[in-house]
């Protein structure tokens, strides 16, 4: 398959429009067009593996090992002209040291005997760089309305805390693709991050830069073990993220569900 086949549009006034995908932005305004791959190898900063080898973004076709192998040895990640494939890479530029290290980690488990299996780390891991998102907050209690599933709450009662001491944001690239046409039951997987007041002060770009070395040394030092460690988050609850946040919307309770006892 070329570059351009089935390539869809470039909807920048979408992206824009979305706070969802604020964390993108910077890299997505860099385009007119839908990515290529001579458009992957342009984009700069260059994202690196954990042994400092430089990535490439190619067609599928050429690869020569197991996906995660590829992208250790070779620094080659397969990228389709699609959706899914290009909200991969450019989660790779916005966040490429927690990406290195959710790599690292497939290798680690990989070669542990019987590791090609899918296990609980490996598990975590697919579903956190599938799904995820993180949840930064200086308010331990708003975290814990999270994980107790206190959905009104969270994101209606406590609607301006968001942006001054709690706030989410998209890792996986599934998200991304998802939200290009959303609908209620959209659900990811969250890896709270406890922060300090002041980081709510910093720019966006370094709110970003921070979560992403905070997440890559958490995994480097085996804090991502199993996928219950990820408490889920229905993220068209978060405040901006769909149109119509009312009261009743989150009295859905087939969408906001409570926690089972």
């Amino acid at each position: 398959m070329t570059d351009t086949d089935a390539a869809p549009g470039w909807p920048l006034a979408f992206f824009v429009a979305q706070p969802a995908y604020a964390p993108l932005l910077p890299l997505m305004q860099q385009f007119d067009r839908f990515p290529t791959h001579a458009d992957w190898d342009a984009l700069m900063p260059v994202p690196h593996t954990q042994s400092g080898i430089a990535l490439r973004f190619v067609d599928p076709d050429t690869l020569s090992h197991y996906y995660e192998v590829e992208i250790t040895r070779l620094g080659r990640v397969a990228t389709r002209p699609n959706w899914h494939d290009t909200f991969n890479a450019l989660v790779w530029h916005a966040f490429p040291q927690a990406k290195a290290a959710l790599n690292a980690l497939h290798l680690r488990q990989m070669a542990v005997p019987g590791g090609n299996g899918r296990g609980p780390v490996r598990d975590a891991a697919t579903l956190f760089d599938e799904c995820g998102l993180i949840v930064a907050s200086s308010d331990p209690h708003l975290l814990t309305l999270q994980r107790d599933h206190q959905w009104a709450t969270l994101f209606l009662d406590n609607r301006t805390a968001w942006g001054q001491s709690v706030e989410a944001i998209s890792f996986g690239h599934a998200n991304y693709e998802a939200l290009l046409k959303p609908f209620r039951g959209l659900t990811g997987k969250s890896w709270q991050i406890a922060v300090t007041p002041d980081y709510f002060a910093l720019p966006p770009a370094a709110r970003i830069a921070y979560l992403d070395g905070r997440i890559a040394a958490l995994i480097d030092a085996g804090e991502l073990t199993t996928p219950r460690q990820l408490p889920p988050l229905p993220y068209l609850g978060i405040p901006g993220w769909w149109p119509q946040q009312d009261a009743a919307f989150y009295a859905d309770t087939a969408y906001f569900r409570p926690r089972r006892s």
